[in-house]
């Protein structure tokens, strides 16, 4: 089997349109979706956080799976504000999260964010599911998340561009791809790779020997599962006041609503139900009483 080439949309294009896309081929290219000033202003705001980390990972961990020569820094959301105004909180971005993901859950929220910078000589990455970070809930068959790569620099098959097997969302979680099915997908600068957590996908070989592949990642993951990050404890209370209460909501300071229930009992199915008034009451910052 040859992989399918990925359909290429702009921003503007209907929700609609980008949501059966992406529920078909299990990935979408969503062109210019950040002009090329808010994407320098987004690597400017995290360009002495970059500087300042070594690459690699945490050494108790499979280095060759997140890349010994890769630059990962999280709690974007405290870094840039842009990130968060501009990019998290993208309107088609949440046009596609609300289509995919709020047929399973009452609301969702982040699960992850941060810089994928592959550096020179980096191997490719083992093609993966984002969803096997949640075995058991990958295995009921329904959209847990929706990930995002935008490009904010060199994206080109030779710095590692994302390889993705087209299709590999409706595939049996064990079934590997083959080469053939498997495409590189090049970006230019503001461009955005989307694709559901069940779908194939790696970082690629960088083969250069000086340039970086630069991505900012970032996951909407349905409400009743944990997320990747602890979003939440990178931001401080006072950051949190200056956000708009669906970032807050995003970002896990604020009560995520289970299910769309009225009803007494089924009302009270929702994460951190106990500080649902306090919410309410400071706008969107916790506090025990």
């Amino acid at each position: 089997m040859t992989a399918a080439e990925l359909n290429s949309v702009p921003a503007s294009n209907s929700s609609a349109v980008m949501c059966d896309i992406l529920a078909r081929d299990g990935a979408v290219i969503i062109s210019g979706l950040l002009s090329p000033a808010v994407v320098k202003t987004i690597e400017a705001d995290l360009a002495a956080f970059v500087d300042a980390r070594e690459p690699g990972f945490n050494g108790s961990f499979d280095t060759s799976f997140y890349g010994p020569n890769t630059k990962r820094i999280q709690g974007l959301a405290a870094k840039s504000p842009t990130f968060v105004t501009d990019y998290l909180l993208h309107p088609a971005l949440l046009a596609l999260a609300d289509g995919i993901l709020l047929p399973s859950c009452g609301n969702y929220w982040m699960s992850q964010a941060e810089t994928i910078y592959i550096g020179p000589g980096e191997e490719p990455q083992d093609l993966h599911r984002d969803d096997e970070n949640w075995e058991i809930a990958a295995r009921l068959k329904i959209d847990l998340q929706i990930s995002v790569l935008l490009a904010v620099g060199d994206y080109a098959k030779e710095v590692g561009a994302t390889q993705v097997a087209p299709g590999s969302h409706r595939w049996d979680l064990e079934r590997h791809a083959d080469p053939s099915e498997v495409i590189t997908v090049e970006l230019e600068a503001g461009d955005a790779l989307v694709y559901l957590g069940s779908t194939l996908h790696g970082g690629g070989t960088n083969s250069t020997p000086d340039r970086w592949r630069r991505a900012i990642y970032c996951s909407y993951l349905v409400g009743w599962l944990t997320p990747e990050e602890a979003v939440a404890l990178s931001l401080t209370p006072e950051i949190v006041a200056t956000l708009p209460q669906r970032a807050r909501e995003l970002l896990g300071w604020s009560s995520v609503q289970g299910i769309p229930a009225t009803t007494e009992g089924a009302a009270a199915l929702q994460l951190w139900q106990l500080d649902h008034d306090d919410r309410e009451r400071l706008g969107g910052l916790f506090t025990h009483r």
